[in-house]
């Protein structure tokens, strides 16, 4: 489906950005009239706008808050960690913008979230030297005495976890459902902050996440399901074939083969794909110039993966496949 642009990549993340509509992370008409003034398939220009209305409608949020409308800061201020967050999204992972543009987007989130009428909660998940960031959100009918099911959602190959709110964590409070949303390696500030880089066995972050849960009371982790959004959908399907404290596993996207996924939507890649690599990365220069898709694509997978060279990026997809363990 196409939304404003005819190229693929920025059709699609426009379209990301105002599907948050339905939990106030975005506003049709805001989103379209950013649209209007974007250069099509120029990178800075999609930053420079995006960046524009996230920082108006940030101001528009705080105003709010000090005139004590709470409603109305709360969803200004989602508002703008969205448009934030859309704002970097095709920037270099290098790109000093990118940090800065981050730690706003966060702010406004977690302001957001002080001002929600449910439970909210940062959490720290124990991981190796360090932790991963979560939120943990209970319903508004949450009975401490009664140990609520529990939603654990992860994101995939370019989500953060502030956006997760809107795919997983408000809907599921809406149910009735605890809700763990987190980062895995590789995403949010585990990888801006942390240079944690993602991995494919994602029973061990996802695992983490659980033993943590396990430490607490106030959630029945008999009854846990995990989402997977994105390459999430990917991760999700990996970690329950392993750890069998999951009862219920979502895809939401559906990466089998996640080098086969990629591949088939750019058969070009194939001949590419079969020379040596230092022609390899001759030639994905070179057609990266005149495909944003494919740009943004081997950009964001050198970052988050932590190569250096493009081609390596395919190399890492490789390992990202079920064949192997979807018959557990």
């Amino acid at each position: 489906m196409k939304l404003y642009f005819k190229e693929q990549a920025f059709s699609f993340e426009l379209l990301r950005a105002v599907s948050y509509a339905g939990y106030q992370g975005a506003e049709l008409g805001e989103c379209l009239a950013v649209a209007a003034n974007i250069e099509e398939g120029n990178f800075d220009s999609w930053y420079t706008q995006w960046c524009k209305v996230a920082m108006r409608v940030e101001k528009i949020g705080r105003s709010c808050l000090e005139k004590g409308h709470l409603v109305s800061a709360r969803e200004a201020l989602l508002r703008a960690n969205n448009y934030y967050r859309t704002a970097e999204f095709f920037l270099d992972g290098s790109d000093p913008r990118r940090n800065d543009n981050f730690d706003k987007s966060v702010e406004c989130f977690e302001l957001a979230m002080s001002l929600l009428e449910t439970s909210f909660e940062i959490v720290e998940i124990p991981y190796e030297n360090g932790f991963l960031k979560g939120y943990l959100y209970k319903p508004a009918c949450y009975d401490p005495k009664k140990q609520s099911p529990l939603l654990l959602g992860i994101g995939g190959y370019d989500s953060t976890l502030q956006e997760l709110y809107f795919c997983f964590a408000a809907p599921a409070i809406k149910r009735k459902y605890a809700c763990l949303i987190f980062e895995c390696p590789g995403q949010g500030e585990a990888l801006r902050k942390q240079n944690l880089y993602m991995r494919t066995d994602a029973e061990i972050p996802v695992g983490a996440a659980i033993d943590y849960v396990s430490t607490r009371n106030d959630v029945n982790i008999a009854q846990i399901a995990l989402a997977g959004m994105s390459l999430g959908g990917y991760f999700a399907p990996r970690a329950a074939a392993f750890d069998k404290r999951i009862k219920a596993c979502i895809a939401f996207n559906v990466f089998y083969d996640t080098y086969q996924s990629t591949v088939n939507q750019n058969p070009a890649l194939r001949k590419i794909l079969a020379l040596p690599e230092a022609e390899q990365e001759k030639v994905l220069i070179e057609i990266e110039k005149n495909n944003s898709n494919l740009r943004w694509l081997l950009n964001n997978g050198r970052w988050v993966f932590g190569c250096s060279k493009r081609y390596e990026v395919f190399h890492m997809m490789k390992k990202a496949s079920l064949k192997d363990v979807a018959k557990n």
